[in-house]
């Protein structure tokens, strides 16, 4: 199972298409599935995890209020989305205004461990500056999870 990390900038074309870096892309398959991701980004899954992630769903109880939230989260917006021979994939118009990523911009997409994340730029810098600025939370809740 592949373990995704590292991240590039990559310029979004006229047509909202994007080249997936091909460190990711070779580990992402073929066919892979873009959805809403938290904090404004774009989540990008191999089949094999997209389809873990509903077995998942089939598990515990049907009705319970946030888990139908989670679902009506991810699989409203899901894509299952195929590269062309350049490596580029268009973003759907409805994960692109959820994310902020404009045509003719650069985004950011990275390994995230078990998926790939696809942010706006300016969104992205501002997340990691959070970031820095919460490190002393970032390393006591890595503490507690044993990291």
């Amino acid at each position: 199972m592949a373990l995704f990390q590292g991240g590039s900038t990559i310029a979004v074309d006229d047509k909202g298409r994007v080249i997936i870096p091909m460190r990711l892309r070779a580990s992402l398959g073929e066919r892979f599935t873009m959805t809403r991701g938290f904090d404004g980004c774009v989540f990008v899954f191999p089949s094999d995890r997209w389809q873990r992630l509903g077995e998942k769903f089939e598990e515990g109880a049907t009705f319970d209020r946030r888990k139908i939230a989670l679902q009506r989260f991810l699989y409203s917006a899901a894509s299952e989305v195929t590269p062309d021979n350049q490596g580029r994939v268009a973003i759907p118009q409805d994960l692109r205004e959820w994310a902020g990523i404009e045509p003719n911009t650069d985004v950011v997409i990275m390994g995230c461990a078990n998926r790939v994340e696809i942010w706006a730029k300016p969104r992205f810098e501002q997340l990691m500056n959070e970031a820095l600025s919460n490190s002393s939370e970032l390393m006591e809740y890595a503490l507690g999870v044993g990291i």
